[in-house]
């Protein structure tokens, strides 16, 4: 009987270090685990922070300046078209066009009544 006892023991005591074990071996993993999410973590921070960067540079005002006019696009003044609804490209560059037109015949006639009127030295 106090051999079994002794051996019972002893295979518990066993059991208890093999968890004690692999528990630590566990801890040690998860660690691991956690410092390479912390790595990817700032990694992705890092990379946000320069799409931000670069998303902030394509909405200057000056790169949008320079995208237009690479495609020579017409600028319009915002007032220009206000409560006109636009439904494609299309009808953009129509209402464009007339929105040139007119400022332009504007632009002629009044030039034309400060020519009649003598107040011609202003252009």
């Amino acid at each position: 009987m106090g051999l079994s006892r002794i051996l019972a023991m002893f295979i518990i005591a066993i059991a208890m270090a093999l968890f004690v074990v692999w528990e630590r071996n566990k801890i040690i993993e998860i660690g691991y685990q956690v410092a390479k999410l912390q790595r990817n973590c700032d990694e992705l921070s890092e990379k946000n922070r320069k799409l931000s960067y670069y998303v902030g540079r394509l909405k200057s005002p000056e790169n949008i300046v320079s995208k237009v006019q690479s495609l020579k696009l017409p600028l319009v003044l915002q007032g220009d078209l206000s409560g006109v609804m636009i439904a494609g490209h299309r009808k953009l560059q129509e209402n464009v066009i007339s929105a040139m037109k007119t400022s332009a015949n504007k632009d002629l006639y009044s030039q034309k009544e400060m020519v009649l009127h003598g107040c011609s030295s202003r252009y």
